[in-house]
């Protein structure tokens, strides 16, 4: 499934493709995700530009090249999912909000009996899948690959 949604922008030269979010900057210190440099977002109670969410996301060859070529410039935030979306809010990049990348485990469940296969299926509540390693072979047949895909 991935696959197939990475060659369908293939040939733009400008993309970053992701589930699209704008969540709270976390002033909070000691917190999960805490912005130390939260001051740059604004006032406190402020919300990030948007940006694709960082489990999963893709860009084009082009933006690889450009993050590449300006690495000793380009401002690392705590969260890189934050600091890819800084990177490029300022250029011409078209931003495609593919809530398919971003689907909870049981969401993934209920599209795929209904014929819309998941990119990607995460469990929110710790960021990810959570004990990935123990768990890989049933997400990839619970998300209808098989154990093949393994």
């Amino acid at each position: 499934m991935l696959s197939a949604t990475l060659v369908t922008h293939h040939l733009k030269p400008k993309v970053y493709v992701g589930c699209m979010k704008s969540g709270p900057v976390l002033y909070q210190k000691g917190v999960k995700y805490h912005e130390p440099e939260h001051w740059k977002f604004g006032e406190i109670g402020n919300k990030y530009f948007r940006h694709a969410t960082g489990q999963l996301y893709a860009i084009s060859k082009d933006l690889a090249e450009y993050i590449y070529v300006n690495q000793e410039i380009l401002h690392m935030y705590v969260n890189e999912d934050v600091s890819l979306g800084a990177w490029f809010i300022g250029l011409k990049v078209e931003n495609i909000d593919d809530m398919s990348m971003c689907c909870g485990t049981e969401d993934c469940q209920r599209k795929l009996k209904e014929g819309d296969v998941c990119v990607a299926s995460f469990d929110w509540k710790c960021s990810g899948i959570c004990k990935s390693v123990d768990r890989m072979k049933d997400v990839h047949i619970r998300g209808g690959e098989g154990s093949a895909a393994m």
